[in-house]
């Protein structure tokens, strides 16, 4: 963006962001779509026949749509109703979300990864009444409507075939229009608070069953001031990650409309290369696996024209220059920059721990680094860390609304991490019982384990669901061993520590198994067999040598695929132990 134009957008993002903070969604559209008018705020790919263009929506254009939407909503009989979102990221799914959490009812974003009979069991579990789809989830809103029969309406965001008892939303945007057009402002005067249910996000499931988190217009509002009183807010934004998922939607998606960011949205995994250098963002949302993918697919484009070797160099000669306050990123590594949209966009990384080598990889390059330690109920960010390539292991300090402590800590200052402030949610949907359980004296229990420093700097240890309790009465973080064994052994693309039995002479007794992925491609000319006998040396034997005996890894689940995981990337824990048994069963 020119400096005259980011002087402008400047000026009216802080007239936008007073000193006044949010209160609710409808607080925060009202000021957006008062501030930015005809300013663009989503830009998309759009399949017209057998081809895609890229088509940009302005405020404007949102703000006259969501009022039409919303008095359609209405007049079909759908206040104060749980409404399911389910599909792929696109301007209607932002639209519907915004639409409905400001004046209609409660919005439940829905993981599209699941299958159909999962969906349709989320959508059961939060009393759902209406169904917003694309096409490719038709399915899955069709089976919850045979399954439920309080669900009423289906309503497809996208071009889909004609279909008793579904909806298309150019029909019901018509119709709202129709509405509006005479008179009818009813969606306009609702009255939204900011202790009202915004939304029901159902956790991943990773470790145990869906827990559906009740996140309220404070709760939401809360974390969009964090973020933008923390992070330096760029002039656009690449939407990667489910919009589904609290981490885009609350960080990236409704941060970057109040700010109008630009959101370029991702059409296809495959394409993430393709759309960062046509769209050039300067920020984005990833996970670990997208730090992985983006710092593999460097080094494996510099071996493939033969300069690996002089990229090595490269990195070697630039850090020594830092060192000494000289910074040549940009010039030495412009060739890197290009592939990018020629520069190197913001990573915010969220959602699990990093590996080291990947965030200061990706430091050493240019790019600019963020993680930080959040859940989705606290809506969700706790802590930031704004140097990640400078020390990845660290998860930072506490944001402005939120603040943890570290209870018990054992004699290494390790402790569950209990967190509290605004952006915190009050209960689980219709769970009593975890929600008692997860709440002492105003804390939310996090079932994480962390230490901090003095200043208050947190670091993330692991989780307790995973934690390894051994015979001898040790406890281990599976984190630990992961981390361990993928820093020493470089070719594991991916890592589960889980804890098993065998059978010994003198009896049973708990051991470390440990679950990697690696592919084929980084042993060229190499059997699976010789493949797996490296892979048992390397951590059998070379890796256990550096652990402590408690430490070990006594077993090996070796994959050639990648192991399964939640929409975000996040390996299901759970799936890999089945594996596991199911191999030494047979």
């Amino acid at each position: 963006m020119k400096k005259k134009d980011a002087a402008v957008l400047d000026a009216l993002r802080h007239a936008v962001h007073n000193d006044t903070p949010l209160t609710d969604l409808k607080d925060l559209l009202l000021r957006a779509e008062g501030a930015y008018g005809s300013r663009v705020c989503v830009v998309e790919k759009v399949k017209k026949g057998k081809e895609k263009r890229v088509v940009s929506h302005t405020v404007k254009e949102f703000a006259l749509k969501r009022e039409a939407l919303g008095e359609a909503l209405l007049d079909m009989g759908l206040k104060g109703k749980h409404i399911a979102i389910i599909g792929e990221s696109c301007f209607h799914w932002l639209l519907t979300f915004f639409t409905v959490a400001a004046g209609v009812g409660v919005t439940v974003p829905i993981d599209k990864e699941l299958t159909d009979d999962e969906i349709a069991k989320l959508c059961s579990k939060a009393d759902c009444e209406a169904v917003f789809c694309t096409r490719a989830y038709l399915s899955a809103a069709l089976r919850f409507a045979e399954t439920d029969d309080r669900c009423k309406t289906i309503i497809c965001m996208n071009r889909c075939p004609q279909q008793e008892g579904v909806l298309p939303m150019e029909q019901v945007l018509s119709r709202g229009f129709t509405l509006t057009g005479a008179g009818r402002h009813t969606y306009r005067d609702a009255v939204v608070n900011g202790e009202d249910p915004c939304a029901i996000v159902f956790t991943s499931g990773t470790t145990g069953a869906n827990k559906g988190v009740i996140l309220t217009h404070k709760n939401f509002s809360a974390n969009v001031d964090n973020i933008i009183e923390t992070i330096p807010t760029e002039y656009s934004s690449f939407s990667l990650l489910p919009m589904n998922h609290v981490f885009e939607l609350s960080c990236n998606i409704m941060t970057a409309f109040y700010m109008n960011a630009v959101i370029y949205v991702n059409d296809s995994l495959k394409n993430i290369l393709e759309n960062i250098q046509l769209f050039k963002p300067d920020a984005m949302n990833a996970v670990p696996l997208v730090l992985e993918g983006i710092y593999n697919g460097i080094w494996a484009a510099a071996a493939e024209q033969g300069k690996a070797e002089i990229l090595h160099k490269l990195v070697a000669f630039s850090n020594r220059l830092r060192e000494k306050g000289v910074d040549l990123r940009p010039i030495l590594f412009s060739t890197i920059r290009k592939k990018f949209g020629d520069k190197f966009p913001t990573l915010v990384c969220g959602g699990a721990p990093s590996r080291k080598e990947y965030v200061t990889g990706l430091g050493d390059f240019g790019f600019r680094v963020y993680n930080g330690y959040g859940l989705t109920e606290s809506s969700p960010s706790v802590t930031l860390n704004m140097d990640a390539a400078k020390d990845p292991t660290s998860a930072g300090f506490a944001v402005p609304r939120s603040e943890f402590i570290i209870h018990e800590p054992d004699a290494d200052g390790v402790g569950e991490i209990w967190i509290r402030g605004d952006n915190v949610f009050s209960a689980y949907y219709k769970d009593e019982a975890a929600t008692a359980a997860s709440f002492e004296n105003g804390w939310f229990k996090t079932g994480d384990y962390g230490r901090a420093t003095p200043e208050g700097e947190l670091f993330v240890v692991g989780r307790k669901k995973t934690l390894l309790i051994l015979d001898n009465g040790k406890n281990v973080f599976p984190e630990d061993i992961e981390f361990s064994v993928m820093d020493a052994t470089p070719y594991i693309r991916e890592g589960c520590a889980f804890q098993s039995e065998k059978t010994f002479a003198a009896g049973r007794r708990a051991v470390i198994v440990m679950g990697v992925y690696v592919n084929r491609d980084d042993f060229p000319g190499k059997t699976d067999e010789e493949i797996e006998a490296k892979v048992r040396d390397d951590v059998l034997g070379k890796v256990n040598r550096t652990l402590p005996a408690y430490k070990k890894v006594d077993d090996l689940l070796i994959s050639f695929e990648e192991f399964e995981k939640t929409s975000t990337r996040k390996i299901i824990r759970q799936r890999v132990i089945d594996r596991y048994e199911a191999v030494k069963a047979d």
